[in-house]
């Protein structure tokens, strides 16, 4: 992607970068064990992201920080509630781990 798009982009991809879940692919893809989860298109008509969310899969507009707080939203309530259902997540990236005693 264009680095004007990637800037665009820059809030929403360090929040999916935030969680260990998630790996990150080329090309602004994200995984969900080793699935495609999210990826982001520019067309003409706006900067897209489709996602594989907890009610299917959409397509929503993220050329505006309005869109992207919208999709941050509904990202954290699908892997909030993988959680809940027993999938183990690891924790964001940013918080501290625990150390491992012996």
């Amino acid at each position: 992607m264009k680095q004007n798009i990637l800037d665009v982009l820059s809030p929403l991809l360090n929040f999916l970068r935030s969680y260990e879940v998630l790996d990150e692919a080329a090309g602004c893809k994200f995984l969900l064990k080793g699935q495609d989860f999210i990826h982001f298109h520019d067309h003409s008509d706006g900067l897209w992201a489709d996602a594989k969310l907890s009610k299917g899969r959409i397509r929503l507009s993220v050329a505006t920080p309005s869109g992207q707080r919208e999709l941050m939203e509904m990202v954290s309530a699908t892997l909030d509630s993988l959680e809940s259902d027993g999938y183990k997540r690891e924790g964001r990236k940013n918080k501290r781990k625990k150390t491992q005693r012996i």
